[in-house]
């Protein structure tokens, strides 16, 4: 069983929504259409020298991303936001690409809107080559290019759910409540580019 497999259920019991099914042409869009002309930095928190919006992408993403929020499990978040007096659709505000670099890195940060995704282009590494850059601590795992959600259990206290995010995650989305908060640790092992792609969702206000 992959890593992939392996996690989804776990995800999915903290609230992270695990998506086997972007299409084809959506992974064909989003990898052949980067543009370097449009940085993205100063929206966003990583520490990664090339980060790119999309701009003016086609219909077809927008449906089938959106059409994910009505999945029952981000519906449970949903209930919960009591800001608008009135049913409002979502749309895709914003979408992004981030080719991460070895020893580039994600700080601890969350999202505007109400949902957020993360999209896996490409990884670079093997999963067992970086736990041997650091092997195994007093925690018991390496944390080594590892995408990590914070949350908290129901004694308040912070738990920290690592994703070994390995090639198994090629074509695969997470989506989340887009205040979740996350991050991801540097990869050691490769000269390649992690390229993932993430976007915020909000509720449509006129």
């Amino acid at each position: 069983m992959t890593n992939w497999e392996q996690n989804k259920q776990r995800l999915w019991n903290w609230g992270v929504l695990p998506i086997d099914d972007v299409p084809n042409n959506i992974i064909d869009y989003l990898k052949n259409n980067i543009n370097n002309d449009i940085p993205y930095n100063e929206n966003l928190a990583g520490q990664i020298k090339k980060e790119y919006a999309y701009k003016n992408w086609p219909d077809f993403i927008d449906k089938f991303i959106l059409h994910k929020t009505t999945d029952p499990l981000l519906n449970e978040y949903t209930k919960q936001i009591k800001t608008l007096s009135s049913d409002k659709p979502f749309y895709l505000k914003s979408l992004w690409v981030n080719l991460q670099k070895k020893y580039e890195f994600n700080p601890i940060h969350d999202h505007s809107g109400v949902f957020s995704f993360i999209i896996f282009l490409k990884i670079p590494y093997n999963l067992e080559d970086e736990d041997k850059v650091f092997p195994k601590n007093s925690t018991g795992i390496s944390s080594a290019s590892r995408l990590t959600f914070l949350t908290h259990n129901y004694l308040g206290d912070i738990v920290d759910i690592e994703v070994p995010v390995d090639k198994s995650f090629e074509g695969k989305m997470l989506m989340f409540p887009a205040k979740l908060k996350h991050l991801v640790y540097p990869f050691y092992t490769s000269d390649d580019y992690r390229i993932t792609v993430s976007g915020n969702i909000s509720f449509w206000v006129e």
